[in-house]
């Protein structure tokens, strides 16, 4: 079963799993120094990110508890963990980049209405300039009401294929790194 307001199926993490993704990433955004790992399980992709982003402070946030625990003996001067309510998140807004990788993704019914919701938080949470990177999920950030406040970065990645809005037609990725244009 999953957790309440949970987005994604089992827990499944490793380091540097996204190589293509966190390097064009890291090339968009040099100096980036707040960057939130959005669904990060027991902290894999935190260490993934401090080395891509050297310089950076790193905030690990998941919603299940003992994920979290887990995760916290990767805390360190530049990785912590918070759990992943909107208060709080919302408290740390302002992020040089964004990460959601395979979150967006719940196994069974998952409406877009539900994707976009998540989408369109976590996008609030991005500064301008910004990026917000969302890949490995069940729909596309284009097709969401802010697709027209980014601009897409390319990267070549593995990708599978996304559904559009009504949730049954197949399509492809739109892109993977969104940066927030400046207002």
């Amino acid at each position: 079963m999953l957790h309440p307001g949970c987005h994604q199926g089992p827990n499944r993490t490793a380091l540097n799993r996204y190589p293509e993704i966190f390097a064009a990433a890291a090339a968009a955004a040099p100096s980036a120094r707040r960057i939130l790992s959005f669904g990060c399980s027991t902290g894999e992709e935190c260490i993934t990110l401090a080395d891509y982003f050297p310089e950076a402070q790193i905030i690990g946030a998941d919603i299940n508890p003992v994920v979290l625990l887990r995760a916290m003996k990767h805390r360190s001067n530049r990785i912590r963990f918070v759990y992943a309510s909107d208060g709080i998140l919302g408290r740390y807004g302002g992020f040089d980049a964004v990460f959601c990788m395979a979150v967006l993704r719940s196994t069974g019914h998952y409406p877009f209405d539900s994707f976009e919701e998540r989408a369109l938080f976590l996008e609030t949470l991005v500064r301008p300039g910004g990026l917000l990177v969302i890949h490995n999920s069940r729909y596309r950030f284009g097709d969401t009401a802010r697709r027209c406040s980014y601009e897409v970065i390319p990267v070549t990645a593995p990708r599978s294929s996304v559904l559009l809005p009504d949730g049954v037609t197949t399509a492809e990725p739109d892109g993977s790194i969104f940066r927030k244009l400046e207002s």
